[in-house]
């Protein structure tokens, strides 16, 4: 058995798909409800299909103890915040068999964070009278793209974390997984990560001792 948590519209055949979205919530539970308000144009066709596992990732996992295979996570651990984080990759950990394979990919606080940083560079380095808050775009971004709190109709989630690859391979180990090393795109212990990995970012891997 493999997890695939947080999948949203990446949902292959194979793998437990599970997400626990606003929208994936009211597709798997009220399905009639989402298909009505389809119909009336208040939302557009869901990408969930039947089959869905909305599991809440805050509470307890119900996989059984070692009965999983593989985890991977895609873009979705940056919306907990630390703690919860941590604890969501201590059931990992837990329902993960020993020897399977945790894989988390999100994005990249370091590398965000050094493109505001020469930017700001660049443009201290000017004269005083040619400078002007361009390299602000990077705050602006964060704080009106990313850090965002949910509103009325608002169906996606915000960021409560950022991670560096120094902080999600020392949070991989803190929880006891071993063999943790920064990866490439679709370069995993996984043999059929391409199914679920669509993109390059911060992505991590560990292993659950023997």
């Amino acid at each position: 058995m493999k997890l695939n948590l947080g999948c949203g519209p990446v949902q292959p055949e194979g793998w437990v798909n599970v997400d626990h979205s606003y929208r994936a919530r009211l597709a798997t539970t009220l399905p009639r409800l989402d298909r009505a308000l389809v119909r009336a144009r208040v939302l557009s066709e869901t990408e969930f299909r039947p089959g869905l596992a909305a599991v809440n990732l805050e509470k307890t996992l119900p996989w059984a103890t070692d009965s999983v295979d593989a985890i991977y996570g895609g873009e979705m651990l940056e919306h907990f915040t630390e703690a919860n984080a941590t604890a969501l990759l201590r059931e990992c950990v837990r329902v993960l068999r020993p020897g399977g394979v945790l894989r988390m990919r999100v994005p990249d606080n370091a590398t965000f964070w050094g493109n505001y940083l020469r930017e700001y560079e660049a443009m201290r380095a000017r004269p005083r009278s040619e400078w002007t808050d361009d390299h602000a775009r990077w705050t602006r971004m964060f704080f009106d793209d990313i850090c965002v709190k949910p509103r009325v109709g608002f169906f996606g989630h915000f960021h409560k974390w950022m991670f560096d690859e120094v902080s999600l391979c020392v949070a991989f180990e803190r929880v006891g997984l071993v063999d943790v090393s920064r990866r490439a795109y679709l370069d995993s212990r996984i043999p059929d990560i391409a199914g679920v990995e669509v993109r390059d970012d911060l992505i991590v891997e560990g292993v659950k001792p023997r």
